[in-house]
């Protein structure tokens, strides 16, 4: 989907996307930034997993500037990813997506701050989805107090030296070949966003992110409705690249 998403952009800024683009800050971690946001925002309704509609987010005034003659184009891309994003993952958004890219002097230079929300929705629906989504980060605040040191603890290794600590108030962490991840393997056969780790109340779960050639822990093959749980002495296979899950403190 990112992938798409990268040609959607040049395709909409034509041959000048790599001279704006070609700053640390990509349009693709926009995007990341606000599926993040998205994800870490579902609440359970009765319709199952509901999402919000409006998406800021936050860059610095250099970063805002360098995307300022292409805003317009930029937001509704990205607009059009989330509607893709939600409807792939089986998440009801409750309203066309609006994107906002404002300027915050306090976010670093090359980095973007996501936030997400219900607005402009019937009163007592949006109160009701306003308080549902306040008591999900209140669990996941009592989740990561609760959880054994077993799950949240962990850690992923690989042959080639890669070190990488989970951690739980991280939420989502996105692994794949693309340097944009927060973990980055660099083999042919990992896709570009191979997969994801999400923290739950019973710890680290992955989901496969449509990958090319698959995902599997233990041996056992992930798909994105049907994810799997890493424990300590886990192997995550990511095609045919293999993660060792470890306890932090070995």
């Amino acid at each position: 989907m990112l992938a798409r998403f990268e040609r959607m952009m040049e395709q909409a800024v034509e041959g000048s996307l790599r001279r704006v683009f070609s700053t640390e800050l990509q349009p693709v971690q926009l995007a990341k930034a606000a599926a993040r946001a998205m994800e870490e925002a579902q609440v359970v309704g009765l319709r199952g997993p509901e999402v919000p509609n409006r998406y800021v987010l936050r860059l610095s005034p250099a970063d805002l500037a360098r995307f300022n003659e292409y805003s317009g184009t930029l937001s509704s891309e990205l607009s059009r990813y989330l509607v893709d994003y939600a409807r792939e993952r089986g998440l009801r958004l409750v309203a066309q997506p609006q994107v906002e890219l404002i300027e915050d002097p306090s976010v670093p230079q090359g980095s973007v701050r996501a936030d997400a929300r219900f607005v402009d929705l019937e009163p007592k629906r949006q109160a009701a989805l306003e308080d549902a989504l306040e008591g999900t980060r209140r669990l996941r605040l009592g989740d990561l107090t609760q959880a054994p040191v077993s799950a949240a603890g962990l850690r992923l290794t690989d042959r080639l030296g890669l070190d990488y600590p989970l951690d739980p108030t991280t939420a989502v962490v996105r692994v794949g070949r693309a340097s944009d991840n927060d973990v980055a393997i660099p083999n042919q056969r990992v896709s570009r966003y191979h997969a994801q780790l999400r923290w739950t109340r019973d710890g680290w779960v992955v989901y496969d992110l449509d990958s090319t050639n698959g995902t599997f822990v233990d041996s056992e093959r992930v798909s994105p409705q049907r994810p799997r749980q890493l424990r300590v002495g886990s192997t995550l296979r990511l095609g045919d690249h293999d993660l060792q899950v470890t306890d932090r403190e070995a």
